[in-house]
């Protein structure tokens, strides 16, 4: 292997000496053959064979180090992105309870006030939340004109996931419950 350095430095200084005589202009020095200076033998780096196979075995273990590393590495974030997962997962259904807990305290501050309350929602909140049920009839406190509340459910959440005919068993009952409380204020009103 040649360094390109000197024999780029021997080439300038034999173009330097040369650039004189062409320079001068008589005939003499154009015909006069020039004088190649002695060739020196170019700097040469030679390796062998052991010192091959070492910077091989060299660059084998930085290799294999360098795989390592990188394995670990995306062991890592490959965990870190299961974490992330679960809790997305977690954060959701937490959303979720969150969103049903807010219907169930409506349709028992409904309830609480005296008002009428849909059936669907009646069985909604006894669905999900039979404790809050129970004290919001407890506590209900009869009006003597009872407004028709709007029904806070959703699509989703008026069919639960079931088909009318699994969930239409429930609802006399709890028609029958809501309306026997507020029956006879309703009739006093008509009259």
């Amino acid at each position: 292997m040649e360094l390109r350095a000197t024999r780029e430095l021997r080439r300038n200084a034999r173009m330097e000496q040369t650039a004189p005589r062409k320079g001068e202009g008589s005939p003499e020095g154009a015909k006069a053959p020039t004088k190649e200076a002695p060739k020196q033998p170019a700097d040469q780096l030679s390796l062998s064979q052991q010192a091959l196979a070492y910077a091989e075995e060299q660059r084998q273990k930085l290799w294999g180090s360098a795989q390592e590393e990188e394995g670990r590495h995306q062991g890592h974030l490959d965990s870190l992105l299961d974490a992330m997962e679960s809790k997305k997962d977690e954060l959701d259904s937490m959303s979720e309870k969150l969103k049903t807990l807010s219907k169930c305290q409506k349709i028992a501050a409904a309830i609480m006030r005296g008002d009428r309350v849909p059936p669907e929602d009646l069985r909604y909140l006894m669905e999900h939340d039979k404790e809050g049920y129970k004290m919001a009839l407890a506590m209900r406190r009869p009006k003597k004109d009872p407004e028709e509340v709007e029904s806070v459910l959703d699509e989703e959440d008026r069919n639960g996931g079931r088909t009318e005919e699994a969930g239409g068993g429930e609802a006399p009952s709890v028609e029958g419950a809501g309306a026997s409380e507020g029956g006879g204020d309703a009739s006093t009103s008509a009259e």
